[in-house]
Order: C-alpha cells, then structure tokens, then sequence
C-alpha cells in the first residue's frame, strides 16, 4: 500500500482503520523544501521527530529502508545526535521495509492524509484521529 496510489474510498477506509487504533501520530513538515536539498531536509525533520518521539518515551522506533548508503546516513545522524544529547542513547532506531513490518504502511498514510490536506486533495484527516503536526522552517 502506498498512500497515493489509494482511491479516495480506499484512503477514507485506510483513515477509518487507523483511528480505530490507540496510535500517536505525529508528523514533522518541513518547508520549503528545495529538490536539490531534499537529504538534508529529510536529516532536520527526522532529528526533530527523533527528539519528540524519545521525549514520549517511544524506545523502538522502526525507519522504512531505503538504500544501504542511505540509511548508514541516517545511521550517522542518529550517532550525532546521541552524541549532542539530543536523543537518549536508550532509542533504537532500526530500518524495515514495509511488506516486512506492516506498522510502516501507518506513517505512509497519516504523512500523506497530512500532505493531502494541506493541499486540499484529501479530507480524512479527521477519521484518522488527533495528529500532532510540527512544522520547520528550512534553510
């Protein structure tokens, strides 16, 4: 399942199924985002969910894979922020695929119910429940 590959009809059961859920969700955004710069957009959204998500006391926190150099980037922030104290040395941070651990289809979805609103294309943003949604000025 990718999020934007759903009907609407399919987006609203999607929605539905996840608010029946006791989940937490909370996305970071990032603007303006800038193509050419997108790996260090996606580095200060993902220091920034890491610090909420330990601050919630979340002690697994599951990244969708990508390439191998990629996620040893990601890899590396996470060093540094343990390293700044940014992050407690306590989280974990793994990577799966999504057909491997099924939660990560959630993410997908609540981040594009969230993109899908702020655009005006998608309206489920109720059905899903309370969304924490932290917006960062990028450079």
């Amino acid at each position: 399942m990718h999020w934007r590959h759903e009907t609407p009809e399919r987006q609203a059961k999607i929605a539905a199924a996840i608010g029946n859920h006791d989940v937490v969700n909370l996305v970071v955004v990032g603007m303006p985002l800038d193509g050419r710069r997108q790996e260090r957009a996606r580095a200060i959204c993902t220091e920034r969910l890491l610090y909420e998500l330990d601050s919630l006391g979340v002690a697994h926190v599951w990244l969708e894979a990508r390439h191998s150099a990629l996620n040893e980037r990601d890899l590396r922030l996470v060093k540094a922020l343990r390293g700044k104290r940014s992050i407690s040395s306590s989280i974990r941070v793994e990577f799966a695929r999504p057909k491997d651990e099924p939660m990560l289809w959630i993410p997908d979805a609540v981040a594009g119910a969230v993109n899908g609103a702020r655009s005006g294309t998608v309206s489920v943003l109720d059905d899903i429940g309370q969304i924490d949604v932290i917006e960062i000025d990028l450079p």
